[in-house]
């Protein structure tokens, strides 16, 4: 890059998806840009389009809700930036098993709601979910999540669920405890994520040369978003707001320690072939959940298997996906 034109980085940051603080961390790599903050989608899409910025970065669930803008404008999605709590926290002195009877959280995600209730199990070990809106709470902003912290202290409530990142651009102290999709770490129920979680997208003019940021973006996390896309784009809208996907790609190793711990035959049949043999290739692994009302019914799918052979594999993943959702009812919760 020359002098005379450096090139301009706009970022768009949520509370959930603090783009500035992420491009912050990554300083050392952007010397050669002009990086400003940009206060809305759309506006920044056109500043990308009329070429007064040339790259984008902006939260993945925002990319998604106004995925039309890019199409109509003609830009595109080059790359992603590493996540760090691709996860969502409860903030309580309690963690999940340990929740009293009829204790009040406050929870917007559906997903979540049905995932701690099948955590916690029947009656009498329910708890009493609400939404923040029900305080006059609106969980992205951090004014309100510190009010909703002084009302786990005064006893009004017993905690809420925010995603990780919001926790810390909040600036909350309160004890958190993490809601991870690792059955092991969460005494064998899980917590697969919802959507786009600490997500953070590149967005380009189509023919921007995408190998000249490859130095801080990461082949990982623009996977996570291309298989969150194609599930979402596969899956009926009305199961949108409670499906959970986990995207992470791992060392064989890893893998098969964690699925020796927990004896997933599933994993270990997949990682060896029949000689008992393991390669080093490394390894996608893919999870996709929905949950009935109360929790009381997962239906989901898993693959594991090399990261050079996603591509085909999330197409017969989504086949198979879509069998599974027809015999769900369409129009009758249980």
């Amino acid at each position: 890059m020359n002098d005379e034109r450096r090139d301009k980085i706009g970022v768009l940051s949520s509370l959930s998806h603090h783009c500035a603080a992420r491009i912050d961390a990554l300083s050392a790599h952007l010397t050669d840009y002009e990086i400003s903050n940009v206060d809305e989608f759309s506006s920044a899409c056109t500043q990308l389009d009329d070429g007064e910025i040339d790259l984008l970065i902006a939260p993945s669930d925002l990319v998604w809700e106004e995925r039309s803008i890019l199409a109509n404008k003609g830009l595109a999605i080059v790359s992603s930036i590493q996540r760090n709590h691709p996860f969502h926290v409860l903030v309580s002195n309690d963690n999940p098993e340990h929740l009293k009877a009829d204790a009040i959280i406050l929870c917007d995600s559906i997903l979540i709601q049905r995932q701690l209730m099948r955590r916690r199990g029947k009656v009498p070990r329910r708890i009493d979910l609400r939404k923040f809106s029900d305080y006059e709470l609106n969980s992205d902003e951090g004014e309100d999540l510190r009010r909703a912290e002084k009302m786990i202290t005064s006893g009004e409530i017993d905690g809420f669920i925010i995603p990780r990142g919001s926790y810390s651009m909040a600036g909350l102290n309160e004890r958190r405890h993490a809601l991870l999709p690792d059955a092991e770490e969460m005494a064998g129920t899980r917590f697969v994520p919802i959507p786009f979680v600490d997500l953070m997208l590149v967005v380009a003019r189509q023919g921007f040369p995408e190998h000249s940021i490859r130095d801080w973006t990461e082949d990982e996390a623009m996977n996570a978003w291309r298989v969150s896309k194609m599930v979402l784009e596969r899956t009926p809208p009305m199961f949108h707001d409670r499906i959970g996907i986990h995207y992470r790609q791992r060392q064989v190793g890893a893998m098969l320690e964690e699925a020796e711990k927990v004896k997933d035959l599933f994993v270990l049949e997949t990682l060896i072939d029949p000689e008992g043999e393991v390669d080093d290739l490394v390894r996608y692994e893919i999870i996709i959940e929905t949950l009935n009302t109360d929790g009381t019914r997962t239906t989901g799918i898993e693959r594991v298997g090399p990261v050079d052979k996603l591509d085909v594999d999330i197409h017969f993943m989504m086949n198979d996906w879509n069998s599974i959702l027809e015999g769900i009812p369409m129009t009758t919760e249980e």
